[in-house]
């Protein structure tokens, strides 16, 4: 699964202020029994009442910290535990979030307390209500019952105040019921005047829900979702899943107009926006995270593999959905090398850590080591396979053949260690593995000028800032490399 939140205040890729959201959430693990719960949003208010049933135990735990937020067990409020009979079981309260009952119990109750979070980037990746709209997890909402923690699945009932909707990426067993077969992936968007569209992308029936006015309308924010899914299943030659949904929802608090922040939690999409006046700007900013986000439908999340590896599920995803923006024209060329000189200045700010090492060190070093410099190698891997491949390989065929390998349902669900299943698969591209040994595995600092030289690139330091520019004279594969990445010899002319 992936884990990713993004917070960025300019509508463009690359790394600047942030990095990518939770490209998929974490999940809670393992599977045996089932939860039973209702969820009652009180009207008027931030607060969300939830009872329900589930097998006989004495520990009950609620997520405390994800995706760098920490303290999350403080919004479990007045929490209760019943026996069969109904008869109230007395609780201690262990730590915020953490409960122990001194007799097995099988029923519960609790408030949550659900008012936006302060940072507005937050708002994506944790359960919220204001009066118009929310989004609720059910990762977050629900408890961990049972000390091996072996609670994943639920079924869940919606009661809303009047004229409130709820729309999820999943089939509705009855109304306002749901059948969640995984806690962590539950996404549920509420309100008073939610509209709902749907695409269909070879199979994938995808439901777009928003709240609110924009600059642009919801068919064309509906038709720029089903071109990046259409671009992104040609990438992977398959899709992923038979529904999915995405949350087009302003903040619930204040943000600059140009401010996003999205998470990608198993196939539904969790993107909040600021609202910029122009069309052209808003829709542009818009492409820069649905781009990205809509990728991790497939990478992490529509794959078996585990572990740290965010360095290549995030970082070199941010490259990846630069690369497929700038085929569907959402990104020129210069901005996709400048993009890149962007993540350049940021990896050489990181430290000297090893992309591996990033990963695991994620939440406490940040995030620009994981991104900017997943990027960055992304890129010279890329221009490295194609020249070797004399233009019949890019990074685009890893993709295609992890998701080949390791798509879920296969391998009987088993997990299997993400950092050597990619590994493999780019050095085995490569017919080599020297690549990943210098520029993931180890730490090796990155010339970028040399690295870049062979390709018909220059680097340039100007003041503080790196500068990426094509060669004032390229040799034939040279240029024909880069008309494959989106050169255009004409439009260069003209700037020159």
């Amino acid at each position: 699964m992936s884990t990713k939140f993004v917070s960025l205040t300019l509508p463009r890729f690359g790394i600047s202020l942030g990095a990518i959201v939770l490209g998929g959430a974490a999940v809670l693990t393992a599977s045996a029994q089932q939860m039973s719960a209702s969820i009652s949003v009180l009207p008027n208010s931030n607060r969300v009442t939830i009872e329900g049933s589930c097998a006989a135990t004495t520990k009950w735990s609620f997520l405390d910290a994800h995706g760098g937020i920490v303290g999350l067990g403080h919004r479990i409020e007045q929490f209760t535990v019943f026996d069969n009979d109904g008869q109230p079981i007395e609780v201690r309260q262990l730590a915020p979030g953490q409960f122990d009952s001194i007799e097995p119990a099988t029923r519960f109750r609790y408030e949550v307390n659900l008012t936006p979070p302060i940072m507005a980037s937050d708002s994506a990746i944790v359960s919220w209500i204001s009066k118009e709209r929310g989004v609720l997890m059910s990762g977050d909402l629900l408890p961990l019952a049972g000390s091996s923690n072996d609670v994943n699945s639920a079924t869940l009932r919606f009661k809303l105040p009047d004229s409130w909707q709820i729309v999820s990426g999943m089939a509705v067993e009855t109304r306002r019921e749901f059948d969640v077969r995984d806690i962590g992936r539950g996404v549920f968007a509420v309100g008073a005047k939610l509209r709902t569209a749907q695409v269909n992308e070879s199979g994938l029936m995808f439901t777009m829900v928003t709240d609110g006015d924009w600059a642009f309308t919801d068919r064309e924010a509906l038709e720029l979702t089903g071109k990046i899914l259409k671009a992104h299943r040609e990438v992977f030659g398959a899709v992923t899943a038979k529904q999915g949904m995405l949350v087009l929802f302003p903040f619930p608090q204040s943000a600059a107009a140009n401010q996003w922040a999205a998470e990608t939690r198993g196939s539904a999409v969790t993107l909040l926006m600021g609202k910029l006046p122009s069309k052209v700007g808003a829709l542009a900013q818009l492409s820069t995270p649905l781009t990205h986000e809509l990728f991790h439908l497939w990478v992490p999340n529509g794959l078996v593999l585990d572990g740290d590896y965010d360095w290549f599920y995030e970082g070199f995803t941010v490259y990846q959905s630069s690369r497929i923006a700038l085929e569907l024209g959402l990104l020129t060329f210069p901005e996709f090398i400048a993009s890149l000189a962007r993540a350049s200045d940021a990896a050489m700010q990181a430290g000297a850590l090893s992309l591996i090492d990033s990963s695991k060190r994620r939440f406490t070093t940040g995030r620009t080591s994981v991104y900017a410099k997943g990027q960055l190698i992304a890129f010279l891997y890329d221009l490295r396979l194609r020249s070797a491949s004399h233009r019949k390989r890019s990074l685009g065929d890893v993709y295609r053949k992890l998701f080949q390998a390791y798509a879920t349902g296969r391998n009987g669900q088993r997990k299997i260690d993400g950092n050597e299943a990619v590994t493999r698969a780019l050095a085995e591209e490569l017919n080599s593995m020297d690549f990943v040994n210098t520029y993931v595995r180890n730490t090796a600092s990155i010339n970028l000028a040399s690295e870049l030289a062979p390709f018909g690139l220059k680097v340039e330091i100007l003041g503080l800032r790196t500068h990426i520019s094509v060669s004032d004279n390229l040799t034939r594969q040279q240029r024909d490399l880069l008309r494959d990445l989106g050169y255009n010899d004409a439009t260069h002319a003209v700037r020159k």
